[in-house]
């Protein structure tokens, strides 16, 4: 082993026993109050609409003082910020990058419970259309209990959602700590998607959504400190075995994906980006940290090592697997 690994995953492990330390204190969102530090959460680094598996689906908080950013909300994000110590009511604006399960199902959830926590001032929406649709018909569904609440237990009126529809690239919202911008990004057959650049005092993340290899998310990450991005180690998919519930990882532990599995593989191998051209991007980019996040295969046939050689033959800096409830 050479010591490059040795050194990963030493960091590794003492990120996690740092996060865990946190975790079992409930000291998280006290630190973060405290820190001037930005940091990344990943609360959710699965890919695809699965439930039930080893990880979460698609979700990670930036951590600005004391506010809260989302980026994207697949299934079990509401649960994972409250596992990472942080408050709902912190969260100060959520973003979609597009409009698959796996990034949107549970954003109205979300929204219901950080009211329900005492989020008591406007929140912002940002996400491709029909973002407005979406988010206004969760909440029309949620309206009658929001409505027993009122006056059941004097709870306060949800705040203003303000929901802001992105379709273009270029800025998206800006406030006193952070400014947000976006690419549009290739993720056939969902038009558009979305990346997003945070900016924030002393530190910048960038975050792909789903994509192939794009020269915008390059454009959109120079320079920036982390690049959060999506990959995928075709070599492994296509040893994968064609099951009857179309699992494209052979995992059977989740929920079974039903459908024709040569169509999931197809879509798969030509909307997501291979690990090697992952680091490529991230070289170009110039970035100090790549964190590969909503990977697949995730059932073990692809080891740390192997996702970290295989962008490491264009990328040369920091180089993470992402695993839910990382602190970076």
């Amino acid at each position: 082993m050479s010591s490059k690994a040795k050194l990963d995953r030493r960091t590794f492990v003492q990120q996690i026993a740092t996060g865990a330390a946190l975790l079992g204190s409930g000291a998280l969102s006290h630190a973060a109050a405290a820190e001037d530090r930005t940091r990344l959460v990943i609360l959710g680094s699965m890919a695809g609409p699965v439930v039930g598996g080893a990880r979460y689906q698609t979700s990670h908080a930036v951590l600005v003082k004391d506010r809260i950013y989302v980026v994207d909300c697949g299934y079990g994000v509401t649960e994972q910020l409250v596992r990472a110590g942080l408050k709902l009511q912190a969260i100060r604006d959520i973003f979609v990058t597009h409009h698959h399960p796996d990034h949107n199902i549970e954003i109205g959830t979300l929204i219901y419970f950080a009211w329900y926590a005492g989020l008591d001032q406007p929140l912002g929406v940002y996400g491709p259309p029909p973002i407005r649709r979406i988010v206004e018909d969760h909440l029309a569904a949620q309206q009658p209990d929001v409505d027993v609440w009122l006056k059941d237990i004097g709870h306060k009126p949800m705040p203003p959602i303000r929901i802001h529809e992105v379709a273009a690239a270029g800025p998206v919202m800006q406030d006193d700590l952070i400014k947000v911008t976006c690419a549009v990004v290739n993720h056939p057959p969902v038009v558009p998607a979305l990346a997003y650049r945070f900016d924030t005092p002393g530190r910048s993340i960038a975050f792909s959504g789903d994509t192939t290899p794009l020269e915008a998310v390059a454009r959109l990450a120079k320079g920036a400190d982390v690049l959060v991005h999506e990959a995928i180690y075709p070599q492994a998919l296509a040893r994968a075995p064609t099951t009857a519930d179309a699992r494209v990882d052979g995992d059977r532990r989740g929920s079974a994906i039903a459908g024709d599995p040569g169509k999931l593989m197809q879509h798969v191998l030509q909307s997501h980006s291979p690990v090697v051209e992952v680091g490529r991007i991230a070289a170009e980019a110039g970035v100090k940290t790549l964190v590969l996040s909503h990977i697949v295969p995730v059932n073990g046939s692809v080891t740390e090592e192997m996702w970290r050689a295989a962008a490491a033959q264009h990328f040369k800096g920091e180089i993470i697997v992402a695993h839910d409830l990382m602190v970076i």
